[in-house]
């Protein structure tokens, strides 16, 4: 009974793995009519056929939002440079654009000579985030004129300084002057920012506001993993929605005030958009390239009027950057919610602060997770000692159980009547080697999500070669290995260690589960090759402290 329902606790997991590693793998093609609709972009805004502006009053539509790139980027653009210790954060004089928002503490990839993080990976193509339209007057082409500034070309900001702004604006003469003004709060990722229009006609200016932000994947949308998808987010009353770009393809996406914020981002960076205005502003994604992800997201305002010689101003609060608790947190506005754990984070966002304590102390987070595998393993000891007793219980009565089954095969209401008087003579509890182990899984998911999806470990070195705990362990043998490229050593460890564990659990009796529980290091191991592997690490731990635990029980009951 108890060795049946382990069978189905050990097979549940399996499936829960199976979903978590394969959901969202396989892309789903958008149909060739949807393509046809979301061709990618043309070369230069002259090219494009001129979408109709919206009529004032009436709902606007994705096709008559503006679609502003940068042309010429060959040309040496005049540009003001920001650096932080964080980042170094490039605006353009066309259209005031961010250029270029580089992280300092991060690489693009795990080798030394990698560049920096980019968080605008589609400045090649000219789609540069902060474009600036009105779009009842889409032909004064306010995202690509030329702005200027009376600030230095480059401003330092340094630990403990006070805020510093970086001012630029342009002017359609005796017609309206846009004004941005970027404060930047030193040794922080967050950027506020300040839109101002300004009537210069003697006419009422009746407008709607869009500001752009061009997004794509951090990587090749090719090479992106399911583990850390880019995707749309967005958090309001309370809730987390995501909006991954396979359903931007299918659907038009539009999101009503009143929200926290909308971001673009994956597990470890992030790039968001907090509206600081009480009237928010509708948000309109679409994809405007299938092959690449490039992807325009609209902050629309509500329509205006502008008085002449009056002045309109629209404020939003930029968070770009990585997503490090500590930060996210002091940014407020519930951006630390952009830490998503899943069901789980109530369990993994304390373990993850631990595994921080711990860091600060062994400087290396591969010994901070097998001490903190050591210290979630002594809180459920007890539970885990009564489990493997009530085994050991089971074990004994296997063969009065075996003949009563034999005896009452035909009558199950007897069989059960007879074996609950075995139970209760023995004082046996069938699930009593089961329940501790449910107690864990959530442990474990916890650990999972919080291990693969945690900025902090991202290139982190463990020993030898583990030098990405976010990363599979593979083993340069020098020749590639097909699929795999190098030996997952600390994978197969970690098989070897679970069958090892399986053999020392007390025996069921019936051959074929037997067989079934051995099949499940197998699994396992496929399961876990792609894995990060810290996690990977924490369940080999485990396994070994499992294995000392069972093996302490089993001399007591010799």
């Amino acid at each position: 009974m108890e060795k049946r329902a382990l069978v189905a606790l050990v097979l549940s997991l399996a499936v829960l793995l199976f979903w978590e590693y394969f959901f969202g793998l396989y892309r789903t093609d958008t149909p060739p009519q949807q393509k046809q609709e979301q061709a990618a972009p043309a070369t230069t805004p002259e090219s494009q056929p001129g979408a109709p502006p919206p009529t004032a009053g009436l709902p606007v539509t994705p096709a008559q939002l503006p679609q502003e790139r940068l042309t010429q980027l060959g040309k040496q653009f005049d540009n003001w440079t920001v650096n932080d210790q964080l980042y170094k954060m490039q605006v353009f004089a066309p259209g005031g654009r961010i250029g270029s928002f580089e992280l300092k503490k991060y690489r693009q990839q795990l080798s030394p000579d990698s560049p920096p993080m980019e968080l605008v990976p589609a400045q090649s193509s000219g789609y540069l985030p902060l474009a600036v339209d009105l779009l009842q007057h889409q032909d004064w082409q306010l995202s690509n004129r030329p702005f200027s500034s009376s600030s230095p070309k480059e401003i330092s900001l340094s630990s403990g300084d006070k805020p510093q702004s970086l001012s630029l604006s342009t002017e359609i003469p005796d017609q309206v002057r846009l004004s941005k003004t970027f404060t930047f709060t030193p040794d922080s990722y967050v950027v506020d920012l300040d839109i101002q229009l300004e009537n210069l006609s003697n006419a009422v200016l009746s407008d709607q506001m869009g500001l752009s932000f061009y997004v794509q994947p951090y990587t090749a949308l090719k090479n992106e993993s399911s583990y850390n998808a880019s995707q749309l987010s967005a958090y309001q009353a309370g809730s987390l929605s995501t909006y991954p770009l396979k359903d931007l393809m299918k659907k038009n996406v539009t999101l009503s005030p009143p929200m926290d914020w909308v971001a673009y981002e994956n597990n470890y960076f992030i790039q968001a958009v907090v509206p600081l205005e009480e009237t928010g502003y509708q948000i309109i994604p679409r994809v405007l390239s299938t092959d690449t992800g490039l992807t325009q997201v609209v902050f629309l305002s509500d329509p205006f009027q502008i008085n002449p010689q009056e002045k309109k101003n629209f404020k939003v609060r930029l968070y770009m950057g990585a997503k490090e608790i500590s930060r996210l947190n002091q940014a407020g506005h519930n951006l630390s919610h952009a830490v998503d754990y899943g069901w789980f984070t109530f369990i993994a966002k304390p373990l993850f602060y631990v595994l921080q304590w711990l860091y600060k102390y062994f400087h290396n987070y591969g010994v901070a997770i097998i001490l903190l595998t050591v210290m979630i393993k002594i809180v459920f000891w007890p539970l885990t000692q009564k489990s493997y007793q009530s085994m050991q219980k089971m074990k004994k009565v296997q063969p009065k159980i075996a003949q009563i089954r034999e005896k009452y095969k035909d009558d199950k209401e007897k069989l059960n009547k007879e074996l609950m008087e075995v139970y209760r003579t023995h004082k046996v509890n069938p699930m009593g080697g089961c329940l501790p182990m449910v107690l864990q899984i959530p442990v474990f998911f916890a650990l999972y999500r919080m291990l693969y999806g945690a900025v902090e470990l991202r290139h982190e070195p463990f020993m030898w070669w583990i030098n990405d705990l976010t990363a599979p362990d593979r083993l340069d043998v020098g020749f590639p290995i097909p699929y795999l490229g190098g030996l997952p050593v600390l994978t197969i460890l970690m098989g070897i260690s679970m069958f090892i564990q399986q053999k020392m659990t007390p025996s069921s009796g019936d051959p074929r589960q037997e067989q079934i529980m051995l099949i499940m290091p197998v699994m396992f191991t496929v399961f876990f090759i792609n894995f990060p592997s810290g996690l990977v690490l924490y369940w080999l731990v485990n396994n070994v402290l499992s294995i000392a635990q069972q093996y302490m029980i089993n001399r007591q009951n010799a």
